[in-house]
């Protein structure tokens, strides 16, 4: 009877902490609900722009050096999304990716956006994006893609003045099962982010309880695809090295630092990046630092040149649930009014939040946006030198891009 009752608070002990951080998020879900969300609006000023262009723009990144933002838009979302587990019957158009020149703001939006020639891709094969990764030096984009016949990230050189984006290569591995963001350690080593370990077309129930339970299952895989540089057939090497809670978002915040978004943590995760020895084979070791919680789902975070991290993610998950089902339905008409009423209604009404903050050691974290007027908001990146950031939506028309 003795070893059952230490058995047993054994047990509770070790859910505890769990539960704890279940309550936690529960009240910052009733408290972000639309109608109690108060509004931020830290921008000096902002605009949101090209929003009959594109939209569904999951991830952004700055190339500072040429004062343009590429960006993955994936129209077919709204139809087809394996981390959400919307699956629509017919046809599913493909991702694009865009980049758009912020360095010159008197540029017209027909200049200032321009839309990569994709060259080189698999003919027939559809092309789903979510993460980006760019690598300057050889001019190389990586791309986590959830195509139909699995999983893969696809490598890209691209041409910055001609804007084509050449297909030369395609990862696949057992490990890379949910790839959703990609940070770079160099032009061959790569940390990818899982976002669950249950994948929601698979197991539906089992991928809600890991998300809404915060289950440290999802994975940080390290990459080495430096044979597969070499040989397209040559095989990668890859490794887990770390479990968090969702992980999403990833970068590199220094040269001994990672910064992983968990968000079902509602936290930034950071982690000393232990390099191998010498002449070893084994990959780095991530050693937990420390977090930085936030009153948000994160989503993707990014570094700015002055060592600020910008993190963007979504409030009220009941309410993306919501706006990203009703997506399909109300961007499927070029003009909503001659819809039936209650379909306007539904997409006039229906809502989702964004929150968009910057975190500094040293000034902690600053709320820089909540609000639904540009929603479901996934990444946000800043150029220190200009003073021009961008924020990205999941299911966002457009993306908003703000100026200090």
């Amino acid at each position: 009877m003795v070893f059952n009752l230490a058995v047993s608070v054994l047990a509770l002990a070790a859910l505890l902490p769990g539960l704890y951080s279940s309550v936690q998020k529960v009240f910052v879900i009733y408290n972000n609900a639309p109608e109690r969300l108060s509004s931020i609006n830290n921008f000096k000023s902002y605009e949101i722009k090209f929003a009959d262009t594109i939209r569904n723009c999951e991830d952004g990144l700055l190339v500072e050096s040429q004062g343009l933002a590429l960006l993955s838009c994936d129209v077919g979302r709204e139809s087809y999304n394996t981390v959400m587990n919307i699956f629509l019957p017919g046809p599913v158009p493909g991702a694009e990716i865009y980049a758009y020149n912020y360095n010159d703001a008197s540029l017209p939006d027909s200049k200032a956006l321009k839309r990569f020639e994709i060259l080189g891709y698999e003919p027939g094969v559809d092309f789903h994006t979510l993460g980006l990764a760019y690598d300057e030096k050889t001019s190389t984009l990586f791309v986590a893609n959830h195509r139909t016949d699995g999983p893969t990230v696809e490598l890209f050189k691209l041409d910055l003045v001609a804007f084509k984006a050449k297909h030369f290569r395609t990862i696949r591995h057992p490990l890379l099962h949910a790839p959703n963001a990609i940070a770079l350690i160099n032009n061959h080593e790569l940390l990818i982010t899982n976002d669950h370990y249950f994948k929601a077309g698979d197991y539906r129930i089992l991928s809600m309880l890991e998300t809404y339970l915060g289950l440290p299952l999802a994975s940080v895989v390290h990459v080495d695809i430096s044979s597969l540089l070499e040989d397209p057939a040559a095989d990668v090497k890859a490794e887990i090295v770390a479990r968090v809670p969702f992980a999403n978002g990833i970068e590199l915040f220094n040269e001994t630092t990672v910064a992983v978004a968990s968000t079902s943590g509602a936290c930034v995760y950071f982690y000393s990046i232990m390099k191998p020895e010498q002449g070893s084979t084994s990959p780095p070791v991530l050693a937990y630092k420390s977090l930085v919680k936030l009153p948000y789902f994160v989503d993707n975070v990014q570094i700015s040149k002055d060592g600020a991290l910008y993190a963007a993610g979504h409030p009220h998950p009941p309410s993306l649930d919501k706006y990203s089902a009703t997506r399909h339905e109300c961007n499927s008409y070029t003009d909503i009014t001659t819809a039936d009423p209650s379909v306007q209604e539904k997409c006039k009404t229906t809502v989702g939040p964004s929150w968009v903050s910057r975190w500094t050691e040293e000034g902690g974290v600053e709320h820089l946006y909540t609000g639904i007027e540009y929603p479901t908001s996934a990444t946000a990146a800043f150029d220190s030198k200009r003073k021009v950031g961008i924020v990205t939506g999941l299911y966002a028309k457009g993306i908003l891009v703000w100026r200090e």
